[in-house]
């Protein structure tokens, strides 16, 4: 098995099949300690949008258990057999989900990049992705789409093709005329060279996932899902 220096070329820079090399304009360090700077003084701000972001969520799948509720009351009371009413709910539950991630994902991924950005971040871009609603959706629906079919030749393509267009939402987010299948050209233009300095921003996280899943009972989530979406955000202005 190869270990680091063997993935090591010229200067230094890991070469990773299928990942290339690392030539990112800065270091991972680097723009983590942006991503902190970035957040002070909008910690607060950060913590509100990702608590709204989860209550958007929370809310969401309350309507659709509601909804399934209600139907099953009705199916009761009128002495039928709700099972196909619920079968047709739960269907009509799952389009309108799989429809509306695409712009939860935008819109969440707008927020952070407009902390990221040194903007003046505002909640209201949570909600940008709903502005965008069907370039949202083909993006996220094209983006799975072929992340799906590479991970149907094997887990490793599939996990290299997620990084590929790890940059979509953040684009449709950051530039208003751009088309959801020109988003993924330039995603993947963008990550070529930089998936393998990307997995490695990700790898840096996993202690903090350690100490706020063992240690806070989930509330270091609070602070640390901010930090890592401003971190996000921050490799994307790296490498657009």
């Amino acid at each position: 098995m190869a270990g680091l220096n063997d993935l090591a070329g010229e200067g230094g820079k890991l070469k990773v099949p299928g990942l290339g090399d690392a030539i990112g304009v800065s270091g991972n360090r680097e723009l983590m300690a942006d991503a902190r700077l970035a957040l002070s003084g909008n910690w607060g701000l950060a913590i509100l949008g990702y608590i709204l972001y989860l209550l958007l969520l929370l809310s969401f799948f309350a309507f659709i258990f509601s909804a399934i509720f209600f139907v099953s009351i009705l199916g009761k009371a009128s002495g039928a057999d709700p099972s196909a009413a619920l079968e047709t709910m739960q269907l009509v539950v799952q389009a309108v989900e799989f429809l509306a991630s695409g712009a939860i994902t935008v819109g969440f991924c707008s927020f952070f990049l407009g902390i990221a950005q040194d903007a003046e971040a505002r909640l209201e871009l949570l909600f940008t992705g709903f502005r965008r609603f069907w370039k949202s959706f083909a993006a996220y629906f094209f983006a799975n789409l072929f992340i799906f079919l590479w991970t149907l030749l094997f887990i490793v393509p599939g996990i290299i093709a997620a990084f590929r267009y790890a940059m979509v939402f953040y684009i449709v987010a950051d530039d208003p005329e751009c088309g959801p299948l020109e988003a993924l050209e330039r995603s993947k233009q963008m990550m070529k060279g930089n998936k393998w300095k990307f997995f490695c921003m990700h790898w840096r996280f996993l202690g903090w996932w350690l100490l706020a899943t063992l240690f806070t009972a989930g509330i270091g989530y609070l602070w640390l899902i901010p930090y890592m979406q401003t971190s996000f955000a921050k490799f994307y202005e790296d490498v657009k």
